[in-house]
């Protein structure tokens, strides 16, 4: 073979080994773009992966506060005119039902008739409450407020006693069963959904356990979640708990953390705001004389996760930062913040069953999850800054 047959081979067998290395390049740089995982590799599971985040708005919410029926402060309307002092978009007068007396009313909505609600039971007696009537135990007559303009929403709804307490949401019913499974089935009936209210209360004096919660979990669907803040801090071991039981059940069963004033008094009140991430805000209550708004919306953001929980570090703390993106991938969640120099730090916490413990595994912006333990089934993120501390739902964790 000649000389120049040999340099042609050469730079023939070079091209082709230059489009090969671009090839190899190209389908890289694809399975970049398209974050690639082989199956059976680890991904996240976001509740916030269909939120536009440059479109949404951020609505404070409570749905446990005591409006008066019993041993509180505040009537209803005096209630609702608290919090929409304090800036909060949506509420639920959620009363005792052991308060509610359900042969005269069904519960204290809507806003629009607690005058009338008021003439109905005002020589109703309590017999929770020393006998009373609703009259004695009232700072005078209630009187009619408009969610529309007010600028909210109303949410229909009470705080059940099943025997555990349910915070029972977008529904009338006010009975309490005899057991929890009776409550559930009665809201469930209604179409309502619930979620457990301050557990620890149970865990310390029943002696409740994971695996309870876990079955009721599993049996029902309307159970949303349950509450990791009650006050200002009355359970202190509820953010724990919470973390057992979302890594028991994983991503098949999502459940969401809730925050809850469970106001009785002012120094009970501002001390949750549950922050739902809507694109379209408009006030209303699903009442049939009033305007429906954005209520399904809001059910659906419960539904769904798509909230997250502003702790004030002091009473009355607005939000001082709101969070205005989360990128999420199969390997990496980033979490932008709108004033990100009010953040102190970024923590990422999980359940570890080694120790049964809450554990940070992770600080920053971002967490990838190759950082992620091989025992993890979730994170979720503490955005700790001034003023407050945000409170993100879980990113579940399964495989590909």
């Amino acid at each position: 073979m000649d000389q120049n047959s040999i340099l042609m081979k050469r730079k023939l067998f070079l091209r082709q080994l230059i489009l090969v290395g671009k090839l190899i390049l190209f389908v890289s740089a694809v399975f970049l773009l398209m974050d690639f995982t082989w199956k059976g590799e680890r991904i996240f599971i976001s509740p916030y992966s269909d939120i536009k985040w440059a479109k949404v708005g951020y609505y404070d919410a409570m749905f446990h506060t005591h409006p008066g029926l019993g041993n509180e402060e505040y009537d209803p309307h005096q209630t609702v005119d608290r919090y929409h002092q304090e800036g909060y978009k949506i509420l639920m007068l959620a009363g005792h039902d052991v308060d509610i007396p359900s042969n005269y009313i069904k519960s204290i909505y809507p806003w629009t008739e607690l005058s009338s609600i008021y003439e109905k039971i005002k020589h109703v007696r309590n017999p929770k409450e020393g006998n009373l009537s609703y009259e004695e135990m009232a700072n005078g007559p209630y009187e009619d407020r408009d969610p529309v303009k007010l600028d909210m929403i109303s949410v229909e709804g009470c705080e059940v006693t099943g025997p555990h307490h349910l915070v029972s949401l977008f529904n009338s019913y006010t009975g309490g069963g005899a057991n929890e499974d009776e409550s559930l089935q009665n809201i469930q009936k209604l179409g309502g959904l619930a979620y457990f209210a301050h557990p620890g209360r149970y865990v310390e004096k029943l002696g409740l356990t994971a695996e309870w919660y876990i079955d009721f979990y599993k049996r029902y669907d309307l159970l949303l979640g349950q509450a990791i803040f009650n006050r200002k801090d009355s359970w202190k071991k509820d953010r724990a708990f919470f973390d057992k039981i979302a890594h028991e059940l994983g991503y098949e069963r999502p459940i969401w953390l809730f925050g809850e004033d469970d106001m009785h008094y002012e120094s009970y009140l501002g001390w949750n705001r549950n922050v739902i991430l809507l694109e379209h805000f408009e006030p209303g209550s699903l009442h049939p004389d009033i305007q429906d708004g954005s209520v399904l919306d809001v059910r659906k953001a419960l539904e769904n996760g798509c909230f997250y929980l502003w702790k004030p570090a002091k009473q009355y703390n607005k939000r001082t930062f709101n969070i205005s993106n989360v990128s999420v991938s199969n390997k990496r969640v980033k979490i932008v913040i709108d004033s990100d120099e009010l953040v102190r730090e970024i923590r990422w916490r999980t359940h570890n069953p080694n120790t049964s413990e809450t554990e940070t595994i992770l600080t920053g912006d971002k967490i990838y999850m190759k950082d992620i333990p091989e025992y993890c089934k979730f994170i979720r993120a503490e955005i700790e800054g001034e003023g407050g501390t945000i409170y993100t739902q879980p990113f579940y964790i399964t495989k590909n």
